[in-house]
């Protein structure tokens, strides 16, 4: 595989997304509280999952300081990826 995995994996989310778009446009014009609401509890069941795993893991759930600088690092750790990435 000559080509970066990265980039081809974002050419195929590009694809999947424009090919999303032009069949699904209409159907999110007509149904826009549901899609909406869809959308809400999507969002709220990956926090809500996030939250029971990481109060499975005793040092953070027994110490938000770590859990707070764990997620600055990671942060900072993303933003200068993508800054990298970008380039």
């Amino acid at each position: 595989m000559s080509k970066d995995p990265i980039q081809a994996i974002e050419q195929l989310t590009k694809e999947i997304h424009d090919h999303i778009e032009r069949q699904g446009r209409n159907v999110f014009k007509r149904y826009p509280l549901t899609f909406a609401l869809l959308a809400t509890f999507g969002v709220s069941a990956v926090v809500s999952g996030f939250k029971g795993f990481v109060d499975e893991i005793d040092i953070l759930r027994d110490n938000p300081l770590a859990l707070f600088v764990l997620g600055v690092v990671i942060l900072l750790f993303t933003g200068s990826l993508y800054k990298r990435l970008n380039k």
